[in-house]
């Protein structure tokens, strides 16, 4: 059967996205950013309205919480992100920082299950990142087949998101094998400015499931804390959950 994509969902998914970006707006608003008719932007928050996935309020529109009962469904339904709580929770608690399950999805690492420490940096439930600027989404991308690194490379680009992002081809493919080789991957401040990360892989039978990270501030995130100490907690927390899925 072939594939035709609906142009009107698609028009509804943008409004999302749109929303999404801008926390709030008007029809007026909406429409010019996206490039859309009043008439049609209207039509569709009215349906996404009707449907709870859209609120309105004087004329201004914003997403709805039936979005997290969806978002949470989808999450804790995978058998990783259940199994994964617990050790995330650990991971935070001794290293007093933000730990973090993170999914790949499309060319996203996915923030799906996150826990913060008493210093822990905020980082949103749901953030999605390109896997090649952020530890975890280069864990994940180390375990791939060279075909699939090319593929990623060529259709999704390495958009530079700091000035520190890797955005050669040839300098990411040493990269992963690197990580590949030790197990372990790191960040620094390639996804956002003075932010550091550490991640390892988590495998089960399918391959590579997600990462397990830690990430804080480049000030705490230096040393032997970084190279050593961190290291050997999410290497211990990503092995409990690799061995939880196999029982």
């Amino acid at each position: 059967m072939t594939d035709y994509p609906v142009r009107a969902t698609r028009t509804s998914v943008r409004v999302i996205e749109a929303l999404l970006e801008v926390r709030e707006a008007g029809v007026t608003e909406l429409a010019e950013r996206l490039d859309l008719s009043k008439s049609a932007v209207h039509n569709h928050l009215v349906t996404l309205e009707r449907v709870g996935f859209a609120v309105s309020d004087g004329g201004r529109y914003r997403l709805g919480l039936r979005f997290l009962d969806v978002g949470m469904n989808a999450r804790d339904g995978r058998d990783l992100c259940r199994v994964a709580m617990a050790e995330v929770d650990a991971l935070a608690d001794q290293t007093d920082e933000m730990a973090a399950l993170v999914v790949p999805e499309f060319d996203h690492a996915v923030y799906a299950v996150t826990a913060s420490g008493g210093r822990g940096l905020p980082v949103r439930l749901g953030s999605r990142v390109p896997l090649h600027a952020t530890a975890p989404g280069k864990a994940v991308l180390a375990s791939a087949s060279p075909s699939v690194i090319d593929e990623y490379v060529e259709t999704h680009g390495l958009a530079a998101l700091t000035r520190r992002t890797t955005t050669s081809a040839a300098a990411l493919r040493e990269e992963l094998s690197t990580i590949g080789d030790r197990g372990l991957a790191f960040d620094r401040g390639e996804a956002f400015n003075g932010v550091r990360s550490v991640a390892a892989p988590i495998r089960s039978q399918e391959g590579t499931a997600g990462a397990l990270a830690v990430v804080g501030p480049g000030e705490r995130f230096s040393g032997k804390r970084l190279e050593e100490d961190l290291p050997g907690l999410v290497l211990t927390h990503a092995n409990d959950i690799e061995l939880a899925l196999s029982e």
